[in-house]
C-alpha cells in the first residue's frame, strides 16, 4: 500500500509538471481560472502555485506577479488550538486590483484588498489593505510613496537610460499585445543595444 501510494503521488508530479509545459508567463492564468481563481485580461504571473485555496483569490486586469510571491489564503496559527479543537481552520479572500506590480518574493497574506495602480516592493510582506495610486515596501509592509511620482521618476531616468535606436517606442501610443511588447524588449538587438548604451551611460565607455 505504502509503495502504491508513492507511485501515486509520483505520477500526480508528473502530471503537473507535463501540464504545466502548456503555459508561459502571460497564458498561466488560464491554469489559475480553472482551479476557481477570478484572474483579469493582459496579466504576467510568474508563479506557478497561485495559493492553497486559488478559489479565493481575484485578480484584476493588466498585473504582474514576479517571482517567488506567496499569497496566503488561509493562517497557519489556528494549529496551535488543534488538540482543543481538531477541525479548527481559518481562511481569508485575496483581492489585487487592475494595474499592479507585485515584486519578487513579496508575501500577501490573508483577508486583504490591493488596491489599483499598487508597485507592492520586492520582499514586502502585506499584512493589511493597501489604498490605490501608492508604493508598500518593508516587513510588515507600509505605504512609502505614490505611483504619480514614481511614474515622473521612471519617465525622466527612461528619457536618459534609452538608447536612441530602441526598436519599441511605448509614447506612441500603438497597441501591443503585452507578450509581443515582452519579447520586442527582450530581443537580442535590443538587449545589445541596451548594454552598448548603458555602459558608456554608467562605465563611460562601451563592453
Amino acid at each position: 500500500m505504502r509503495i502504491f501510494r508513492i507511485f501515486l503521488s509520483l505520477w500526480r508530479r508528473l502530471k503537473s509538471a507535463y501540464e504545466m509545459r502548456k503555459y508561459d508567463d502571460y497564458t498561466i492564468a488560464e491554469y489559475f481560472r480553472k482551479q476557481g481563481a477570478q484572474v483579469g485580461e493582459n496579466c504576467r504571473i510568474l508563479i506557478k502555485v497561485l495559493a492553497d485555496e486559488p478559489y479565493l483569490v481575484k485578480i484584476g486586469n493588466h498585473v504582474t506577479i514576479a517571482g517567488g510571491v506567496a499569497l496566503m489564503t488561509h493562517d497557519g496559527g489556528p494549529w496551535l488550538f488543534t488538540e482543543e479543537f481538531p477541525d479548527l481552520q481559518a481562511f481569508g479572500k485575496i483581492e489585487i486590483q487592475d494595474n499592479c506590480f507585485i515584486g519578487a518574493r513579496s508575501m500577501i497574506l490573508p483577508n486583504l484588498t490591493i488596491g489599483r495602480n499598487v508597485l507592492i516592493a520586492a520582499g514586502a510582506v502585506v499584512t493589511k489593505d493597501v489604498p490605490a495610486n501608492s508604493i508598500v515596501a518593508g516587513v510588515p509592509a507600509k505605504v512609502i510613496g505614490s505611483v504619480v511620482a514614481y511614474k515622473e521618476k521612471c519617465l525622466k531616468k527612461w528619457e536618459e537610460q534609452r538608447p536612441p535606436d530602441y526598436l519599441i517606442d511605448l509614447q506612441r501610443g500603438v497597441s501591443y499585445k503585452p507578450s509581443y511588447i515582452y519579447k520586442l524588449k527582450s530581443s537580442p538587438l535590443n538587449r545589445a543595444r541596451l548594454r552598448k548604451h548603458l555602459t558608456k551611460l554608467f562605465w563611460g565607455t562601451s563592453r
